[in-house]
């Protein structure tokens, strides 16, 4: 469920929820004042709550799965982040199958966890994955722990297996690499290469792809030189259009550069004049009303590293946020600052992040301690 503002100035209220073959919906309503649309939604999540009913005792693992997520978790997440649940769902159902909640072992569930992280059949997840598909289920464990269907949490601290993710050296460009690319997107950035000018913008803004096909033209503060991040593009329910910011320090305004406001800005008069299907005025809105997609922009991306000979196996488009992060922390801007810019809910997830600059600037700033007490006590 999530609330937020259309360009026509009205407030809509958004339930998701599942119809009888199982597939996600949404349900809108809108209302005139904010207000309206944030007690009618606060409405939605109590009846959800008091609707989730009684679990039997001899509930299956999956099912129970199931529950606790449509109870605790559906009323309070995004989209995006529920899609997730549902695939930890699928892989639990896959499992276990018709397993009782009520057998669950603490060995049979290391078992899961070893056969998620490589089933044997060239199926091989990183520890990364394994550690998220845990996080989910624990959490269900927990839960069945606290209200007494299972004897103990038999989820506490199991072996995390799983192969090596990507390094940390595919998920941004060097320094120079970005510059290059940097520079050929401006030269090259067009309204009729709307990946083109989605690729400069992630440069410029560190925003991630969702957030960027979000933008409409009321976003867009050509006198402030800001973009207003205050929703993401739905590509999973493209009818809906829009869904929340991923938490709500992903809502944020991120000064960009006279550049690329520039390029919005012709981008943006030409939608004005030539766009036919375009009703929620998105900046990057192709002929057929929908943003480029994932693939699209990556395409793209993939075309300009060739162009300028800049090798990176398996960079993506998500790599532009890494990216701009890293230019900038390497460039001496504050890490506080980037986390705000990035929507970090706290500084710490950028430290995490970020970890290979950070150590990095540790030694430069090292070095520079120790030249300049050489340089003092030298003097003395």
């Amino acid at each position: 469920m999530s609330v937020f503002k259309r360009d026509t100035g009205k407030w809509v209220a958004q339930t998701l929820y599942y119809d009888n073959a199982g597939k996600r919906k949404y349900r809108t309503k809108t209302f005139g004042t904010r207000r309206e649309a944030l007690d009618y939604d606060a409405q939605q999540r109590e009846e959800a709550e008091l609707g989730s009913g009684n679990i039997p005792r001899d509930i299956s693992i999956a099912n129970y799965f199931d529950q606790w997520v449509a109870t605790y978790k559906q009323p309070a997440v995004s989209a995006n982040t529920l899609l997730k649940y549902t695939t930890s769902s699928n892989t639990i159902r896959e499992y276990f199958k018709d397993k009782k909640l009520q057998d669950l072992n603490r060995i049979e569930y290391q078992k899961f966890l070893n056969w998620y992280a490589d089933d044997g059949f060239g199926h091989k997840h990183s520890k990364q994955s394994v550690e998220k598909l845990h996080v989910h289920a624990h959490a269900a464990i927990r839960a069945a722990y606290d209200d007494g269907y299972l004897k103990r949490d038999i989820a506490n601290r199991p072996t995390i297996g799983g192969k090596q993710g990507k390094k940390d050296s595919l998920k941004f460009l060097e320094a120079a690499d970005f510059e290059k690319l940097r520079d050929y997107v401006d030269h090259f950035a067009d309204p009729d290469r709307l990946s083109l000018v989605m690729i400069q913008t992630a440069i410029y803004s560190g925003a991630r792809l969702s957030e960027i096909a979000g933008l409409t033209f009321a976003d867009v503060d050509e006198k402030a030189g800001t973009l207003d991040i205050n929703k993401n593009y739905d590509y999973v329910v493209p009818d809906n259009t829009f869904k929340p910011t991923k938490t709500a320090s992903s809502t944020r305004i991120i000064d960009v550069s006279p550049i690329l406001i520039k390029s919005l800005h012709k981008l943006i008069l030409t939608q004005k004049v030539r766009a036919k299907v375009n009703p929620d005025h998105l900046v990057f809105a192709g002929l057929d009303g929908t943003p480029p997609t994932s693939n699209g922009v990556n395409k793209e991306l993939r075309r300009a590293m060739q162009h300028l000979e800049i090798e990176k196996d398996g960079f993506t488009f998500h790599g532009l946020r890494h990216s701009h992060a890293s230019y900038l922390l390497a460039s001496g801007v504050d890490l506080q600052y980037v986390s705000k810019r990035l929507g970090h809910d706290n500084i710490g997830i950028t430290a995490k992040t970020y970890t290979h600059i950070l150590n990095r600037l540790e030694k430069r700033e090292i070095q520079k301690t120790l030249e300049v007490l050489s340089g003092k006590f030298g003097g003395q």
